[in-house]
């Protein structure tokens, strides 16, 4: 059963990328849902832990309310910010914190001796990010700034775990929404990178959690 729903999801996540954006946006926010919240099924019958579930749960309920977003760079008009976009971040920034509170209750193997300079690695990596983001996130720099902190403290707990598999899951998630925030917040809008973002956020995205649901699995 578990092969079958893996591979409904993997058939979810690629035919995401070739639904036009900006035309059916109920049915392509269904297909974008489906590949991480079966990752959550499978989790569930796998017998994974139950915050690991819960993780992908909030995951995709982010993945969701993200698909109903305003067009990146509209995220804050004269009427506030965007509550899709918000929402998204908060069920993200939420799925980030138990990924945490479930790395640091993970020993799957001794930490790995790269621990260290990954873990140097991830935090300038984050704190140059942030910084570039909190210039430009405008009235949601707090928010984001927030998200920024979640995200690595989620990279540098995977690096407890001594899972090569959580820590591969964990940087592809940072550089996956690395890439998200610099196309929402930084690229101009009508950027013709934003063709090439997309596809990498989502590449990414789906990845890492493939890596940290079979670090279980």
């Amino acid at each position: 059963m578990t092969h079958v729903l893996l591979a409904a999801a993997f058939v979810c996540a690629v035919a995401y990328l070739f639904m036009p954006a900006g035309r059916n946006r109920v049915p392509r926010a269904i297909v974008k849902t489906v590949p991480v919240a079966l990752f959550a099924a499978i989790a569930m019958l796998a017998g994974a832990p139950v915050l690991l579930v819960a993780a992908l749960v909030h995951s995709a309920a982010g993945d969701l309310l993200l698909a109903f977003a305003r067009p990146a760079g509209h995220e804050e008009t004269a009427s506030g910010p965007d509550p899709a976009f918000l929402a998204g971040l908060i069920a993200f920034l939420a799925g980030h914190v138990i990924y945490v509170v479930l790395f640091l209750q993970t020993r799957l193997s001794d930490t790995q001796p790269l621990a260290w300079p990954i873990g140097l690695v991830m935090t300038l990596a984050a704190a140059a990010v942030g910084a570039i983001l909190f210039r430009h996130a405008g009235a949601l720099r707090w928010p984001v700034m927030a998200y920024v902190a979640a995200i690595l403290a989620m990279g540098l707990a995977a690096l407890t775990t001594g899972s090569w598999l959580l820590v591969g899951g964990a940087a592809l998630f940072m550089v996956s929404d690395a890439i998200l925030g610099t196309e929402r917040f930084v690229l101009p809008a009508g950027d013709g990178r934003r063709t090439l973002t997309g596809i990498a956020i989502w590449v990414l995205y789906v990845a890492a959690q493939t890596l940290i649901l079979f670090a279980f699995i």
